[in-house]
């Protein structure tokens, strides 16, 4: 019962959240709540039996999205003088009675879908489980992405640097740097903060890395623990947009995806498949790769910029 009952907060709480997100009429509010939002939903997940998916939404979802949001608000403010706000009276029923009827039948689809599937596994997953040891990893998350959906996941890499490169491309006439305001100022309590803060991001991203070999975590998980870090350093002013890409972030951007490109095409001589895995070194190494560009990436698309500098 006491499951049962919390499994109802939270989705009554999504929906609540979801709710207050879109039809706030204060656009800080709104933020704050779609940040909170991210945040049930990452438990969400947790109760689901899905911890991977938790920790990606609560990095990704509630802490790299929200503080961009934030950022843009405050931009708004700084570069207009006030953020406009958008009041539920000027939206019309006859848009949105249809569209949350839409989205109702998609649930209403997806849940029927997701209850008629067989509760015995498919033959594809009895084969990833029967693979995973020869892989040299015992968590079938890891080895079903990196195994099995091979090409997904090398795919959501070239989508993540494409998302860079298209940003650079908008924002080649204009790009916000810093936020304006005073001189940057030493606070002593900021910089004590800073030195906890940011050794342990790293820590727990490279610690996410090699766990994800036999438990909840990888390159994704832990990439987007460690971008978390650099938009502190951001937030702080210790970083600061540069005009162009250093070469060092240029070979980190791209490490990821020519790495695991590099190892894919290399079974092609030996005659095995393209993107197959050697060993549990490849895929250490391609997880390694993955984590350093998926971290710059997203801290370069916080700051807007196509490179960072020490600010001086």
């Amino acid at each position: 019962m006491i499951a049962l009952a919390m499994d109802a907060i939270i989705a009554i709480g999504l929906v609540w959240l979801a709710l207050r997100t879109v039809r706030g009429a204060n656009v800080f509010s709104a933020i704050i709540m779609f940040i909170v939002f991210g945040l049930i939903m990452s438990l969400a997940w947790a109760r689901l039996h899905a911890p991977d998916l938790a920790l990606a939404e609560a990095a990704i979802g509630a802490g790299i999205t929200g503080a961009l949001l934030l950022v843009t608000w405050r931009r708004l403010q700084v570069l207009e003088g006030s953020v406009p706000q958008v009041g539920a009276e000027t939206r019309s029923l006859w848009l949105t009675l249809p569209t949350g009827l839409a989205a109702a039948l998609l649930i209403a689809g997806l849940g029927w879908v997701a209850l008629s599937l067989p509760a015995e596994p498919a033959t594809a997953g009895e084969l990833a489980w029967q693979r995973l040891p020869e892989m040299g990893v015992s968590n079938p998350v890891t080895g079903v992405l990196l195994g099995f959906r091979a090409y997904d996941t090398l795919l959501e890499m070239g989508v993540l640097l494409a998302a860079w490169l298209g940003a650079q491309v908008v924002a080649s006439e204009h790009r916000p740097g810093a936020l304006p305001g005073p001189a940057h100022e030493e606070v002593p309590l900021v910089g004590a903060l800073l030195s906890l803060v940011v050794p342990i991001s790293l820590l727990v991203a490279v610690y996410l890395l090699q766990a994800g070999g036999s438990a909840p975590g990888g390159a994704f998980q832990g990439g987007a623990v460690l971008a978390a870090g650099g938009v502190l350093l951001c937030l702080t002013g210790r970083l600061e947009a540069a005009d162009q890409a250093s070469l060092i972030e240029r070979v980190v951007l791209i490490l990821g995806l020519a790495v695991f490109s590099g190892v894919g095409l290399v079974m092609l001589p030996l005659g095995e498949p393209m993107l197959a895995m050697p060993g549990v070194w490849a895929i250490y190494l391609i997880e390694t790769a993955l984590l350093l560009s998926i971290a710059l990436t997203l801290v370069l698309l916080f700051a807007a910029a196509p490179g960072l500098r020490r600010r001086l």
